[in-house]
């Protein structure tokens, strides 16, 4: 059922960057609903929620934006902060398109730089909804395991090892940081993550110095998020613990947690239809 929601393929040029993006059609009387993507390899917007398309898509227009240096988009280097410069490039997409106003659903870098565009657009934000972002530099009770030295060479591990790219590699990139369970892997996400790993422009980027921006955290503008916030959170999340999350939730003007106990970082591929469920009640107004 989910395989066969139809979306179109477009481009954007913001600040000079071709954005590639996905379009399923919804009705028009509601805002519209702009997801973004994780910062792993292969990583797109479609990828990520595509199990959520047809859900989402039966009350709202629904845009899947891949960032600059993943999926169809240019792959450029990002110059300052790495969330400001993204938001700003969130910013021109919906300005380019003539979106006034919309909810967005974010999974993990995609939620960071939905924290910071929502903290500096608070006017262009209907409701939103993080899954597993890590908007700050240091976790608050504990080490944040993606700067570990575990973690720290993922992306260059992946793309630069062993000879690059691999179908293998991509399953068990998944299947070691995103699922909790490996059975709920969705071929066809994998097959698309790997597709859109391999391109050689990426691994200019890895050799070129500062390509990926400065790290940013967040957590000074938490207080000025006043858009309804959902975070939802994996209890079984490799990338961190739930303090993160519980200080997003002191600080954020208007926000709700939500733990599921059998998922970890992509819980919206592990379980679509308990996320599917959670997240359309809440842009709807009901939670």
């Amino acid at each position: 059922m989910h395989n066969d929601v139809f979306s179109r393929s477009h481009f954007v040029t913001v600040d000079g960057v071709r954005l590639h993006y996905r379009v399923v059609e919804g009705p028009a009387d509601s805002l519209p609903v702009i997801f973004t993507h994780g910062g792993g390899p292969g990583s797109t917007a479609w990828s990520n929620f595509r199990l959520s398309a047809e859900a989402f898509a039966a009350r709202h227009t629904c845009y899947f934006l891949d960032f600059p240096q993943f999926g169809g988009s240019d792959m450029v280097a990002v110059e300052g902060p790495v969330f400001s410069w993204h938001a700003r490039k969130l910013l021109g997409f919906m300005d380019a398109l003539g979106i006034r106003q919309a909810h967005l659903v974010n999974q993990s870098f995609g939620g960071c730089v939905a924290i910071r565009f929502a903290a500096d657009h608070p006017e262009r934000v209907g409701r939103l909804l993080l899954i597993g972002s890590q908007p700050v530099v240091r976790g608050v009770m504990q080490p944040l395991p993606l700067f570990s030295k575990h973690a720290a060479t993922l992306m260059s591990d992946y793309y630069l090892d062993d000879g690059g790219p691999s179908l293998a590699k991509m399953r068990a990139l998944i299947c070691r940081y995103e699922l909790h369970d490996d059975r709920k892997l969705d071929e066809e996400n994998l097959r698309l993550r790997y597709e859109a790993s391999c391109t050689p422009a990426y691994r200019d980027l890895l050799a070129l110095p500062g390509a990926f921006g400065e790290r940013e955290s967040l957590m000074a503008v938490f207080a000025r998020v006043r858009a309804p916030t959902l975070i939802v959170w994996g209890l079984h999340d490799w990338f961190g613990g739930i303090d993160v999350p519980m200080l997003m939730l002191n600080q954020f003007a208007d926000a709700r947690l939500h733990v599921m106990g059998n998922a970890a970082h992509h819980l919206q591929s592990e379980c679509p239809a308990e996320f599917n469920a959670l997240a359309t009640t809440f842009i709807e107004g009901h939670l």
